[in-house]
């Protein structure tokens, strides 16, 4: 899998260098209504949060990092560094859900210097916002509905992520995550291969000692992994999306 393209490290993906939302500097800002999400181009790959995956696993396959503290992401390609469901002008294809992460940018909440808070910042992508948006960050000194909106939708998906990254690590220490590869042969006899990626191993799961079982139905995780696994089906959508572009290229 892959990271956006540019993107510093240690940033976060699609961010470059986002700043602090403040009234001196974003006094005359706005929203667009209608974005462009090129910034979510350069990836094939876009984390989720646990309240996604019942609309999200019907659209694209669900699967988790390899690595000490695993995340979950969306798949949105085989290739590295391309998404196959941005179009060429910029917009999300049509019919297919558009994940919370992607929905946050220009926004995102980070820790101050001393660590002692998250203050909300903006990637200053004029493709997103700027001058000349149509919804204000500010209404005078106080924050306007877009900016108090970007506020609570940073503050709702950190707490997601939070139950996200606790249930993959659960999922980790129990060793259920199994780490695969997906490859693919093109009508032009390509190959293409994907890895650094884990799926629940079905049958480890189906072995659980019931108490473990029980816990986690009450913490709502078992129609997770349902859901994971029902989006694996979604991997032939994207070899045959690989191979249209391959062909119209």
């Amino acid at each position: 899998m892959s990271e956006a393209t540019g993107a510093p490290a240690g940033m976060p993906l699609f961010y470059k260098a986002p700043v602090p939302v403040a009234i001196e500097r974003h006094k005359d800002w706005k929203v667009k209504q209608r974005r462009s999400f090129a910034y979510a181009s350069g990836t094939n790959a876009i984390p989720v949060v646990l309240e996604e995956f019942p609309v999200l696993q019907g659209h694209y396959p669900l699967v988790f990092t390899n690595g000490e503290q695993p995340s979950v992401v969306a798949l949105v390609g085989l290739r590295p560094q391309e998404n196959l469901y941005l179009e060429d002008d910029g917009t999300w294809k049509r019919g297919k859900p558009i994940p919370a992460y992607v929905r946050r940018y220009p926004f995102i909440l980070m820790e101050t210097p001393d660590r002692e808070r998250l203050i909300l910042c903006i990637e200053e992508d004029k493709g997103v916002v700027g001058p000349d948006g149509e919804f204000a960050l500010f209404d005078g000194d106080q924050p306007a509905a877009a900016g108090q909106d970007a506020l609570n939708f940073c503050g709702t998906f950190n707490q997601s992520a939070f139950q996200t990254q606790a249930f993959c690590q659960e999922l980790k220490s129990r060793g259920l995550l199994t780490e695969q590869r997906a490859d693919m042969v093109t009508p032009e006899n390509k190959r293409i291969s994907l890895s650094g990626f884990c799926v629940v191993d079905e049958k480890k799961f189906n072995e659980l000692p019931d108490e473990v079982f029980l816990e986690w139905r009450k913490r709502n995780w078992i129609g997770l992994v349902y859901a994971h696994l029902m989006s694996l089906g979604h991997w032939n959508e994207l070899v045959e999306a690989t191979a249209r572009r391959t062909a119209a290229a």
